[in-house]
């Protein structure tokens, strides 16, 4: 199953993608770059940035900062990563921030549930990764 991030919420499509690879099927979610996350940009941030300080820089937990890292930890939060079902459905996935040359033919599944047309306070991934890697304060 190949899933399109374009324009979809982060949230709807980990949910999908989550229970797919459960269910035993290889999942690939392709335009990572163009999920967005719903909410005020400061509050999402803060949010994210809050994630980053927990913990201590040898031992961690570690919070990813780049797109694939973000995407496939909201993923994970939704398996039971610790049995082995759950290990075994979060390997069948795999995230790409691009579309890559092999999938562009192929048959996608696209969650766009975001309208852009009307006013709405969102984040995307790609936005939030770049705040996360370069800005500090």
């Amino acid at each position: 199953m190949i899933i399109d991030g374009k324009d979809s919420v982060l949230g709807r499509v980990a949910t999908y993608a989550a229970k797919a690879a459960l269910e035993g099927e290889k999942v690939v979610l392709v335009n990572a770059n163009d999920l967005v996350i719903i909410g005020e940009k400061n509050n999402v941030v803060a949010k994210y940035r809050t994630k980053l300080e927990i913990g201590t820089t040898s031992k961690g937990p570690f919070f990813p900062r780049d797109v694939k890292g973000i995407v496939k930890r909201a993923i994970r939060g939704m398996l039971k990563r610790k049995s082995p079902h759950g290990r075994d459905a979060f390997r069948r996935i795999t995230v790409f921030a691009e579309l890559p040359e092999e999938y562009k033919d192929k048959e996608k599944l696209n969650f766009a549930h975001v309208r852009l047309d009307k006013p709405i306070h969102m984040v995307k991934i790609a936005e939030l990764s770049n705040i996360l890697k370069y800005r500090q304060s």
